[in-house]
């Protein structure tokens, strides 16, 4: 559901704004908004992607804008402050001195903190009216407003119990508050919030979303949201693709509109939407698996996602089912439709089909618009023009002699089964296959995911059956499964890591050519000892053998003042 019109106007960011050190390298904006058609617009990526610095630089842009951080509820709590840290102590309340009520109001401002919402609770009684409403209807519990010594102290009251909303209440509770109390407030043209799922149980998360979202609507504003939380981006319509931005490190921020349909013109467009709106009828998690997964694996149908869980499970560890992501695309045109959107935004993505994908213009289209793929087309098939069809030509011309029909699936299953040996066609087919599987579109050379598994009979008690034991299947599982593998970069690290203690040694040495070290030396030198353990050779060269990780312990390096950098590498231990 879109406003119209928009009350805010179209906004550009530029590099300067967000990642000032970029700046000179990008004579293009960082983020261009050209119109707020949506209630609510979504920020989504990953942790350092530029989110929360795009929407500070949005306060500065767009007038009557409020932003919350995620520090908001600092403001709300009270600390004994020292070098080491801070002890937190109990909070008596927001002051109403009207001095230090101003002074608060704005480093509020400054900071993005949520004071001014609990001062809004005393001062709009259609706000405080709304949020004890909310908070009665959906848990149950009334909130009063309570002024005590200068300071306004709310509590709760649940049952015959009452206690502080500050001192004795968790998180959640004040988060809801607050972010209901900003909702309701009627002095921002555009609120914004980073990460509003932080301490708030999901239900509740969506629950306030819903609320905002009718705000907003009816009141012809406008919010944003910043978030990791799958659940809060629910897609309903494919509009609302409009109002996603996708956050990416290194990269411009892209609306999920424009991956979807800058490319497509007059009835491409409307096809391309068509297919949008029915896997999303499909699979309304579609969006968010999307953004949210480590690395999404795109597949047909849930009986691929019977037989690959299946298979995860009996294979893999616990952490890795967890991190492998099944997305139900609907079918090969589907898949390669998500595969390029999620190319354009540059997720990481993984896709799995059936053998007769290849055959699909559509399918091809995306694969051929590939630079890597076109320069394996021309360097190991020696093919120009570089494109699919015309690579399966010689194929598909095998197939008419052999009196194939042109049914997809007769075809896929002649590619799977019927090449004739002594003919280059099975050499094509396979380098074919193994470029996309490089690209990360799996085709099974089997034909069909029941030819992979040697069932007859589609279902998913068959699929999940046949997947439960050792076979093909595995194959597919161990190239799309996830899994975060840290020993090379601890490797490296730890290189680096010792390599650094062998230069402060050196530089000890140099200063002391007589000195027999047996231990670190420098300001690090404590840490460092739990690293590695320092033994003098004689001659001036000493040895440093690792201590920790366990899978590193003994590995060691020797060096004299004059080792070149190049030579200071570590060595497995004999």
């Amino acid at each position: 559901m879109t406003n119209s019109p928009s009350s805010l106007p179209p906004v550009r960011i530029d590099y300067s704004e967000v990642f000032p050190q970029q700046a000179k390298d990008q004579p293009d904006p960082y983020l261009e908004i050209p119109e707020w058609s949506h209630p609510l617009t979504f920020f989504v990526g990953r942790n350092g992607s530029g989110k929360s610095r795009a929407a500070k630089a949005l306060t500065r842009k767009v007038t009557d804008s409020r932003l919350l951080d995620t520090d908001r509820l600092v403001s709300l709590m009270s600390f004994h402050s020292y070098t080491w840290g801070a002890n937190p102590v109990d909070f008596k309340g927001i002051p109403l001195g009207e001095s230090d009520r101003t002074q608060m109001k704005q480093i509020a401002r400054d900071r993005h903190f949520a004071t001014e919402e609990l001062y809004s609770l005393r001062e709009q009684p259609d706000v405080w009216l709304k949020v004890a409403a909310f908070l009665k209807r959906a848990l149950g519990r009334t909130i009063q407003l309570r002024e005590s010594s200068g300071y306004l102290d709310p509590y709760v009251l649940v049952g015959g119990v009452e206690y502080s909303l500050f001192r004795d209440e968790g998180h959640g509770l004040r988060e809801l508050v607050i972010l209901l109390a900003a909702s309701y407030r009627d002095d921002w043209s555009l609120l914004m919030v980073d990460e509003p799922e932080l301490h708030l149980h999901p239900s509740m998360a969506r629950l306030w979303l819903a609320e905002l979202r009718k705000e907003c609507i009816e009141r012809n504003r406008h919010a944003l949201i910043i978030t990791h939380e799958p659940s809060l981006l629910r897609i309903r319509e494919t509009d609302d693709l409009g109002g996603i931005w996708h956050f990416q490190a290194g990269r411009r921020p892209a609306s999920l509109s424009c991956a979807l349909f800058d490319r497509q013109r007059g009835e491409e467009t409307e096809r391309r939407r068509d297919q949008v709106a029915a896997t999303l009828r499909k699979n309304p998690d579609l969006v968010s698996q999307l953004v949210f997964s480590p690395r999404p694996v795109l597949v047909e149908g849930v009986h691929d996602i019977a037989a690959l869980s299946a298979s995860l499970e009996r294979t893999k560890d616990s952490e890795v089912v967890a991190q492998t992501d099944l997305v139900l695309c609907g079918g090969s045109v589907e898949v390669a439709l998500w595969f390029e959107i999620a190319h354009t935004l540059g997720v990481d993505v993984r896709a799995v089909a059936d053998l007769d994908a290849c055959l699909e213009s559509s399918v091809q289209r995306v694969m051929d618009s590939y630079p890597e793929v076109t320069r394996r087309y021309r360097g190991e098939l020696i093919q120009e023009p570089p494109k699919t069809s015309e690579i399966l030509k010689p194929l598909i011309a095998e197939m008419t002699r052999a009196g194939i029909s042109s049914s997809p699936k007769d075809r896929a299953n002649w590619l799977a089964h019927s090449i004739p040996a002594e003919t280059a066609h099975p050499v094509r087919k396979e380098k074919l296959l193994a470029i996309w599987r490089d690209h990360g579109m799996w085709l099974h050379p089997q034909g069909t995911i029941e030819n992979v598994l040697g069932i007859d009979t589609k279902g998913l008690n068959q699929a999940a059956q046949a997947a439960s034991s050792p076979g093909p299947i595995d194959s597919v599982v161990d190239w799309c499964a996830y899994e975060v593998d840290l020993m090379g970069d601890v490797e490296l690290l730890l290189n680096i890591a010792v390599e650094r203690v062998a230069h402060s040694l050196q530089e000890a040495i140099r200063a002391d050519p007589e000195a027999q070290f047996t231990a670190p030396v420098g300001a690090s030198s404590i840490a460092d000892a739990r690293l590695v353990e320092v033994v003098p050779m004689g001659n001036g060269f000493h040895r440093l053998v690792v201590r920790t990780p366990a899978s590193f312990k003994g590995y060691w390096l020797e060096f004299s003042r004059d080792t070149a950098s190049s030579q200071l590498n570590l060595k497995p231990p004999p």
